[in-house]
C-alpha cells in the first residue's frame, strides 16, 4: 500500500487499531471455541494465582479420597473378618455347653481343632494381595499354626504370629490422621487361639480347664466385639470424610469454572462487534490511501 505524507498519521493510528482490534478479534474467536477465557495462567489476569490454589487443594482433597477409599476397603474387609471370627467363637461356646453337660471330650476337641484353622485362615485374610491382620509386614502371613500349641490356658502366647504390632493409619486432613486395622496378636485374638488351641490339644483335659477355656472365649468374644464396633465407627468416619471430599471438590470445581469459562453467547457477540469494527478500520485504511493532495484541495 503506497502512503502519502499527508494522510500517514492518519493511516498509522486506523492501521495501529485495526491491529488491537484484529488480536482482541482472535482472543474472542478462540474463547467462543474452546469456551474458556485462556489457554494459560498468563491470559487469566488477577484470577492466575487464585486458579493455581484451587487447582492444588483440589488435587489434595482427590488424594484424600483415594486414600480413604482404600482404607475404607481394608477397615470394611477387617470388620467383615471380625464377624466371622465371632460366629466361630460363638459357635465354639456352643459345644463347650454341650460337652460340659455330655462329657464328649472327643467331639470337642475335633471342632476345636476345625474352628481353630478356621480362625488361622480368617485372620490370614488377604485384600488387593495384602495381609490385613500382619501389621506393617502385608506381605507376610501372619497365622503360622503349624508348630504352635498353647500348653497353658493361663499364659499369654501369641507365638503363632508372624506379623509386628504396627497399626495402619491414613491422613485425613494436614493435621488429623486417622489409625486403623488389626493385628493378629491382639489380646481378644490372642485369647481366642489360646482357647482354641487349649481345647485341641491337651488330653486328657479336665472339667476345670474346660470352664478356662469357655471363660477364656467369653472373654475373647467380648474383645473381638468391642473390635469390630471400634472398625464400624472409623468406617463411618472414613465415608463421612470422602463425602465432604466430595462435596468441598464439586464447589471448588464449581468456582473453577466460574474463573476459566466465558459465556459463548456473550463472546459471539463481542466478536461480532471486532469483527464490524475491524472491517471498518480497513475500509478506511483504503479509503486514505486513495486519497491525494487533489483531493484535499477541492
Amino acid at each position: 500500500m503506497t502512503m502519502r505524507v499527508s494522510t500517514f498519521g492518519q493511516s498509522s493510528t486506523v492501521l495501529s487499531n485495526a491491529m488491537n482490534t484484529q488480536a482482541k478479534l482472535a482472543q474472542k474467536q478462540e474463547q467462543q471455541s474452546t469456551g474458556l477465557v485462556s489457554m494459560n495462567y498468563g491470559g487469566l489476569g488477577a484470577d492466575a494465582g487464585s486458579l493455581v490454589n484451587l487447582e492444588v487443594s483440589i488435587a489434595r482433597a482427590k488424594s484424600t479420597i483415594s486414600a480413604s477409599e482404600t482404607a475404607l476397603n481394608r477397615v470394611q474387609t477387617q470388620y467383615s473378618v471380625l464377624g466371622s471370627i465371632n460366629d466361630v467363637l460363638t459357635e465354639m461356646r456352643s459345644e463347650l455347653a454341650s460337652v460340659l453337660s455330655s462329657e464328649d471330650i472327643n467331639t470337642l476337641q475335633i471342632a476345636a481343632k476345625e474352628m481353630l484353622l478356621e480362625l488361622g485362615s480368617l485372620v490370614n485374610t488377604q485384600y488387593q494381595g495384602r495381609y490385613l491382620f500382619a501389621g506393617s509386614e502385608t506381605e507376610t502371613m501372619p497365622i503360622d499354626l503349624s508348630a504352635y500349641a498353647a500348653a497353658d490356658i493361663d499364659t499369654v502366647d501369641s507365638s503363632y504370629y508372624q506379623g509386628d504390632s504396627e497399626i495402619q493409619s491414613v491422613r485425613l486432613t494436614e493435621d488429623r490422621a486417622l489409625t486403623y486395622g488389626v493385628t493378629g496378636d491382639n489380646s481378644g485374638l490372642e485369647q481366642a487361639f489360646r482357647g482354641l488351641s487349649y481345647a485341641a490339644n491337651t488330653d486328657p483335659i479336665s472339667s476345670e480347664d474346660l470352664q478356662k477355656v469357655a471363660a477364656l472365649l467369653v472373654s475373647a468374644q467380648d474383645e473381638v466385639i468391642a473390635l469390630q464396633s471400634s472398625m464400624g465407627y472409623k468406617a463411618a468416619t472414613l465415608e463421612n470424610v470422602i463425602e465432604s471430599k466430595d462435596e468441598y471438590i464439586v464447589s471448588v470445581e464449581s468456582i473453577v469454572t466460574d474463573l476459566t469459562s466465558v459465556d459463548i453467547a456473550e463472546v459471539a457477540v463481542q466478536a461480532a462487534t471486532y469483527k464490524t469494527q475491524l472491517e471498518a478500520s480497513y475500509s478506511a485504511l483504503g479509503t486514505l490511501s486513495s486519497l491525494s493532495l487533489l483531493d484535499y484541495l477541492r
